[in-house]
């Protein structure tokens, strides 16, 4: 008995049933009619349900993953989820923003050699997935395309991968649908590398994603794939447009921001992790004639383009506007290293070290 057997059972489409009492279920059965189109000769694929439904006190979010075998442009497994949108639907019809539930639900492509006959799917992207929505839930912050996260480490634990960062693209062959609760877009998830993050980071999301679903068609991902500029050609086309075009990413959200003063002087409390790529961001924004926005739960720090350097402070937030000089001597004066940093002259910094942590809470890893 393979160990997906106490998984996957049939997909619980439409007069089909997993262990679970029937009831209507409008947007589930949408989805399932869109998959079944695109995999017509898979009507029953590998699929996890979730015993205690998140609405009843489940600790799973997602109401259920399939798991479709594909064999273009590579062999790979396609996931779907089901439940960031409401597959039970609303007899009333979709609400004012026309969208059902969260508006997305997530997909995923692996790439496997062995996925038209294997006899079963890993499963570690199940708990990618599963992680991913409790974000969704816990927070109200959705996904989608042209967005990226850091994973703080492989995206899939104990394996060998050069994937430690997830982007966001619309998947190429679902789309988007209309069901009876509202529109539901498939959102797919992309492994990155750590130099692609940066890239994505400071230069046009849009843009990088475009030159990454030509370089690897559907996005399937591969854990032990190269970055995109192992491509000389994609590389220079990212060298250049980072320079021409800046980055469209004009705020973060950190955990450590605090706005104080020393010696009658401002202090702004920042993390390591932070202090170590800020400089690059601000180059990649102010030069354009963009602002930068750092945001924690406690503080608001903003950064202009200016003719003249200067500072204004609040209770709980700052603003910093910084001349091309200045703004160069910041950059070079900051570390991913604790300690304190003064750029430019009468602002401190002071940079905490920061922890990193998995799922569990465990510290994996410390900077600075």
């Amino acid at each position: 008995m393979g160990i997906l057997n106490g998984l996957f059972g049939r997909e619980p489409g439409t007069g089909r049933k997993a262990g679970a009492e029937m009831r209507e279920r409008p947007g589930w059965d949408a989805i399932t009619v869109a998959c079944e189109q695109l995999y017509p000769d898979q009507t029953e694929p590998f699929h996890v349900g979730t015993l205690v439904s998140s609405f009843l006190g489940g600790v799973d979010p997602l109401e259920g993953i399939s798991v479709y075998r594909a064999d273009e442009p590579r062999p790979h497994w396609h996931y779907i989820t089901y439940g960031l949108t409401d597959v039970y639907g609303k007899q009333g019809g979709p609400g004012d923003s026309g969208v059902s539930g969260y508006g997305f639900e997530l997909t995923f492509r692996l790439a496997d050699d062995e996925a038209l006959k294997a006899k079963e799917p890993p499963t570690w992207p199940l708990s990618l997935l599963q992680n991913l929505a409790r974000y969704v839930f816990r927070t109200g912050n959705g996904f989608a395309p042209n967005q990226q996260i850091d994973a703080n480490g492989p995206i899939v634990p104990g394996e060998e991968t050069t994937q430690t960062a997830l982007g966001f693209i619309e998947d190429p062959d679902l789309g988007g649908i209309e069901t009876p609760s509202g529109s539901v877009q498939f959102v797919q998830l992309v492994g990155l590398t750590a130099e692609d993050l940066d890239d994505v980071n400071n230069w046009d999301a849009e843009k990088f994603f475009s030159l990454l679903t030509s370089s690897r068609p559907k996005g399937v991902t591969e854990l032990r794939g190269v970055s995109l500029r192992a491509d000389p050609e994609i590389a220079t086309q990212i060298t250049e447009g980072r320079k021409k075009d800046g980055s469209q990413m004009g705020q973060v959200f950190i955990d450590v921001l605090r706005i104080t003063s020393e010696g009658g002087m401002p202090m702004l409390t920042i993390g390591a992790r932070v202090a170590g790529v800020l400089g690059e961001r601000l180059n990649s924004r102010l030069p354009h004639g963009r602002e930068f926005l750092l945001h924690s739960p406690d503080a608001e720090l903003l950064f202009l383009p200016g003719g003249r350097t200067g500072i204004q402070l609040g209770a709980k937030e700052a603003t910093l506007t910084l001349d091309p000089a200045d703004l160069s001597r910041l950059a070079a004066t900051l570390r991913a290293k604790a300690g304190q940093y003064m750029a430019p002259d009468g602002v401190i910094w002071n940079v905490e070290r920061t922890e990193i942590t998995d799922n569990d809470g465990n510290v994996v890893e410390t900077i600075g």
